[in-house]
């Protein structure tokens, strides 16, 4: 007897091997490193000062993003370009970080990579040896690298006519105290008038004649 168990093909469970991710995102990350002097050779990629730079600086942001936790997204820095500031002593640096978008894995944006980078480098102080100016970091433009600018507070309505009136109500007790110091003056002239005539000096309020 044959066995029925015999004759049935071997089935063999079905996996599916995770799909390769086709999208990328990549992100400008600009700092600046307060302790490398920007030097001419930094300017030419082709130089051993430029290379040996890059691929420090490469190393150090490779080992932040992997010990992240977008590490499983992390698809590598490098640097691009090295500028001068206005510090002689300090280093600007142009680098370009990219990550791989998974179906179901988390969204990477510009603002998540800026406040990871910020957080592992004690709140973008420093990298490994290298110290970083705290106001340097933007992660594709984030935060706005325009200065805010601090909205003015309008006045109320009420306000602003209660400084009119205050204003105008200034103007009307001026002129009447230069009136009152004019018409003061005018009356103290005329009391005290003096005449000249030949004889000499003549003062009317001086005059006995009008006692008579």
């Amino acid at each position: 007897m044959f066995s029925s168990s015999a004759l049935e093909p071997d089935i063999e469970p079905v996996t599916h091997s995770p799909a390769l991710s086709s999208k990328k995102k990549s992100f400008a990350l600009k700092f600046t490193i307060t302790n490398l002097a920007y030097v001419v050779p930094l300017r030419n990629p082709k130089t051993k000062i430029f290379q040996s730079t890059k691929h420090d600086v490469e190393s150090k942001l490779n080992q932040l993003f992997q010990n992240s936790i977008l590490g499983p997204q992390f698809l590598g820095c490098s640097v691009e370009d090295f500028r001068p500031t206005t510090q002689v002593n300090e280093t600007g640096v142009d680098s370009n970080c990219r990550f791989a978008l998974d179906d179901g894995s988390r969204d990477v944006d510009k603002g998540l990579v800026y406040n990871v980078f910020k957080n592992l480098t004690s709140q973008g102080s420093s990298l490994g040896e290298y110290t970083l100016d705290k106001n340097s970091l933007h992660v594709s433009g984030y935060p706005s690298e325009l200065t805010p600018v601090t909205p003015t507070k309008e006045l109320p309505f009420w306000v602003i006519i209660l400084i009119c009136l205050s204003v105008l109500l200034g103007f009307i007790l001026l002129f009447l105290l230069c009136f009152l110091i004019a018409f003061c003056l005018r009356r103290k002239a005329g009391k005290y008038q003096v005449q000249q005539n030949i004889l000499g000096t003549y003062y009317p309020h001086l005059d006995m004649r009008k006692v008579h």
